[in-house]
């Protein structure tokens, strides 16, 4: 253990620079046990959920799950594949909610299921350091349950405890090959650097030293995750990744602040705090969201919008989680693992009278930029989103331009959203080789001909081109913008999507593609569940839900409609069942600009 420690630490000497670290003192004097998020917070919550419904149904809910974990055996290290990150997160959901509850209401057996999932994670030969993202929730989950019940737990067992979090988190990888999330600017780095500092805080009495090394080096490489998000708050990795990657930035924003007191400047990065904002837009009003890159279709409950809403005093980012949490029948939580923080956050809210944003416009730029129009923000309104971006970025699709299109409760522009990973894996699939041949893109959901967006000859989309956002339509009567495609397509000059919405909640998209000189096809092509029938060459009727919308192309030359199959392409594909594709395909000629013009058109009953 003393060269492992002398390793990191002497590491620890790359990173000594910057303010947050200089903030530190040479010996941590951290606060009493418990000293992550929670504090003494217990009394002022338990005043709170006698008055308040939605802290109340929260905590009913993380109640009645504590109590169905009493009769659940522990957790044993079985892998999926390369990942152990299933029972990482099982362990930090049971100990997480057997220790709030315990603290909340003083019951034991709270406190010893706890216990007994944390000696069993202890006695792990190891927490699967060759995917750190498993280290790094095992050591928030031990670091929680030895922070919170500290008082309680026997001293073998707080001794155990801590062994485990020291040898098998804060030095559970080795320097050189496991440590890449130093560097990393996607949500491992987030995870890692958290979970690796929860665990400092939680027994830096023991080991002062590795523990302030653990938390230098996270002040000094957590903020080149933190870029991600300039610079107007878009989380490039998609819905999904934001609520995982920022949950544990915010866990990390708590942890130091709730410790030792220390503002390390990480709320104020560019971007960060607004993409909450950009996460209630992207909540569409039949409660799905737009789910580009890797993210599934549903929207459900997000907690962490209380931390946002009650740090910038912005109830407006919740109206749409206080209205489920009050009227859904059926709860269910986006990283549900994480409920009792959010209630703690939610305590910190106002959340009487709590009102619907103001805006129904919200844009952003960035690695991946996109423009949100929604006419209102009841359950049957218009909801129209579109997106630029590169496939080469992490978790990416080649979706440049792609779009979804919801009205009268409908969701008529689907995205097929992304396959589950050890499906993949399993069947040998290197699903994160993206290069431009590489296996990532031989996958279906995620090749452009899959998408809501158009394409050149059937071709696949340039790895490393980028759609940018050219301009914004914001008027009274008409919202939307434009795009340039030009460096995603092959064997074209210039290709603009322009696409927008207007009053009546019509769609119309205007892609206008220069060929290189060549003659080619362009498809125009939509995701949709609803029942298609092709009309003529230009109109195609789709229906759904006893509602009609018209998709037809206005201009272009030698038009051709079509409804295709979404069956997969490989038997490691997933099926998409009650979804296809329709659109149509026009000729680009090889002397001038053409321009294939598509509305959707609501047809009234």
């Amino acid at each position: 253990m003393v060269t492992r420690i002398f390793i990191v630490l002497a590491s620890a000497m790359l990173f000594m620079h910057g303010n947050a670290c200089g903030q530190l003192p040479d010996r941590l004097s951290p606060a009493p046990h418990p000293r992550l998020i929670a504090g003494d917070s217990m009394p002022a919550l338990r005043e709170r959920l006698r008055n308040d419904g939605v802290l109340a149904r929260m905590n009913g809910y993380v109640v009645e799950r504590a109590s169905e974990m009493l009769l659940e055996p522990v957790c044993e290290r079985r892998k999926q594949g390369k990942r152990l990150l299933q029972v990482s997160r099982k362990v930090l959901e049971r100990v997480l909610y057997c220790s709030y509850v315990y603290r909340l209401t003083g019951d034991d057996a709270y406190m010893r299921r706890a216990e007994e999932e944390m000696l069993a994670a202890a006695e792990f030969d190891d927490w699967n350091p060759s995917h750190f993202l498993d280290v790094g929730e095992m050591t928030a989950a031990l670091a929680i349950g030895y922070d919170w019940l500290y008082d309680a737990l026997p001293q073998s067992s707080r001794d155990r405890i801590a062994r485990a979090i020291i040898y098998k988190g804060l030095l559970g990888a080795d320097e050189d090959r496991q440590m890449w999330f130093y560097r990393a600017t996607n949500n491992w780095n987030q995870v890692c650097n958290a979970g690796l500092v929860m665990g400092a805080l939680a027994v830096c009495d023991l080991e002062p030293e590795l523990c302030r090394s653990v938390i230098v080096k996270a002040l000094k490489t957590n903020p080149r995750s933190m870029r991600s998000y300039a610079p107007d708050g878009i989380y490039p990795e998609g819905f999904g990744y934001w609520s995982y990657g920022t949950w544990y930035e915010v866990l990390l924003i708590e942890s130091l602040r709730s410790a030792l007191g220390l503002d390390a400047g990480l709320e104020d990065m560019a971007g960060f705090m607004r993409s909450a904002e950009f996460m209630n837009f992207m909540v569409t009003p039949s409660q799905g969201c737009f789910n580009f890159s890797d993210a599934g279709p549903r929207a459900d409950i997000n907690g962490l919008l209380f931390w946002f809403a009650a740090e910038s005093g912005d109830t407006g980012l919740v109206w749409q989680e206080c209205e489920r949490l009050r009227n859904d029948v059926r709860l269910r939580f986006m990283e549900r693992r994480m409920l009792p923080f959010a209630i703690l956050f939610a305590s910190r809210c106002d959340l009487d009278g709590v009102q619907p944003p103001e805006r129904n416009f919200w844009c952003g730029r960035g690695a991946m930029p996109l423009f949100i129009y929604r006419s209102g923000w009841g359950p049957e309104d218009v909801y129209l989103a579109a997106k630029g971006g590169s496939p080469s970025h992490s978790h990416a699709h080649m979706d440049g331009g792609s779009f979804v299109y919801e009205q009268g409760g409908i969701r008529w522009a689907v995205d097929l959203g992304m396959q589950n990973y050890y499906s993949l894996e399993k069947r040998g699939i290197k699903l994160f080789d993206s290069r431009q041949d590489g296996p990532r893109w031989s996958v279906f959901r995620l090749t452009a001909g899959a998408h809501n967006t158009i394409t050149v000859d059937d071709g696949p989309f340039l790895r490393d081109g980028r759609a940018e956002m050219t301009a914004l339509i914001d008027t009274d009567s008409l919202h939307g913008a434009e795009f340039d495609l030009s460096t995603l397509l092959s064997g074209v000059d210039k290709a603009t999507r322009r696409i927008t919405v207007d009053a009546a909640g019509t769609v119309r998209t205007e892609d206008t593609v220069l060929t290189d000189g060549s003659r080619r096809t362009v498809r125009w092509t939509m995701n949709t569940t609803a029942e298609p029938r092709i009309i003529d060459d230009r109109t195609i009727e789709l229906v759904s839900g006893g509602r009609r919308l018209l998709v037809r192309a206005c201009s272009g030359r030698n038009v051709r409609a079509f409804v295709m199959s979404n069956e997969p392409s490989h038997d490691y594909d997933a099926p998409n069942p009650g979804t296809c594709r329709i659109g149509f395909t026009m000729k680009a000629g090889a002397v001038k600009a053409s321009t294939l013009a598509v509305e959707l058109v609501p047809v009234k009953n």
